[in-house]
């Protein structure tokens, strides 16, 4: 064997040990124990939030109005990690769903999780239809009360539901969308994405038979992700008894044009108790 032969051989040889090296870390990693956390991501104006189950399994709750969700999914996840088992599009706002179309581009997505309505005007949407229909994902559809268990949370969906006396238009999108909280063995969180006052009112009045002294059941939740960005429509005073959290996140973007949060929302969410946690004050929020 010459020297050029020799040197090959080295240099091959040398690749081999390490693609085994880092096979053999990947492997690793992804058979140790994982722990349950959530991420609510900075995303400018919008919503996203990163639930990592305690299984491995992740759930991606809205995903922002555009590609910025890209960079946020790149940190939290190793290089190599280019599966998420869920997508849950709370509804037809585009800024909850628009930074998905470029997630189902760049990620295997296993399930897609929808409420059904649809904006078959809006050419953004029909892109994101367009994007759904082409994943090849199980899409699942929440239209009534569910309750679901992941690893060792569960999960319990409690709008859009056509047994509430919502009293809202046909085209109302922020009232239907999807609401549920997850419960593990150390804390409960309400995902509320853009649910206003007719929401509010109308989940109290199916779930909660009076919230003037003690909080409701099927709403209290330790940690409260702010109803439609802290917008003044939203987080009604009886709404935050019922639900008497410990943490109020408000998920909006610096100086955006909306004034949210509003400080009105904001003083009846600190009268509540509520520790407030804002993503343009703080950058990402994580909570385990």
């Amino acid at each position: 064997m010459n020297s050029k032969s020799k040197k090959i051989l080295l240099a091959a040889s040398a690749v081999l040990i390490i693609s085994l090296g880092l096979l053999g870390y990947f492997l690793y990693k992804s058979s140790t124990k994982h722990s349950f956390k959530i991420t609510f991501f900075d995303i400018g104006q919008g919503d996203a939030a990163l639930i990592q189950f305690d299984n491995g399994q992740k759930m991606l709750v809205d995903c922002g109005a555009d590609r910025k969700i890209l960079a946020k999914l790149g940190r939290a996840l190793p290089f190599y990690d280019r599966t998420i088992d869920y997508v849950l599009a709370t509804h037809s706002d585009l800024d909850h769903y628009g930074g998905c179309v470029d997630v189902l581009k760049n990620y295997k997505v296993k399930e897609i999780i929808l409420n059904n309505r649809k904006k078959e005007y809006d050419p953004y949407w029909r892109e994101w239809d367009k994007a759904v229909k082409n994943e090849g994902a199980n899409i699942k559809i929440i239209d009534s009360p569910q309750v679901w268990t992941i690893a060792s949370s569960t999960l319990e969906f409690l709008s859009p539901d056509s047994s509430l006396a919502l009293e809202v238009g046909a085209d109302d999108s922020n009232n239907y969308s999807i609401v549920f909280r997850l419960k593990n063995q150390e804390k409960s969180f309400l995902f509320t994405a853009d649910m206003e006052t007719p929401l509010e009112n109308a989940l109290l009045k199916k779930y909660c038979v009076s919230t003037s002294t003690k909080p409701c059941t099927v709403l209290e939740s330790d940690i409260l992700k702010v109803g439609h960005h802290g917008s003044d429509s939203s987080s009604g005073e009886e709404f935050l008894r019922a639900v008497n959290p410990q943490k109020a996140i408000v998920s909006n973007g610096k100086n955006n044009r909306y004034g949210h949060p509003s400080l009105r929302v904001l003083k009846k969410v600190e009268r509540s108790g509520a520790e407030i946690l804002r993503t343009d004050k703080l950058g990402n929020i994580i909570e385990y």
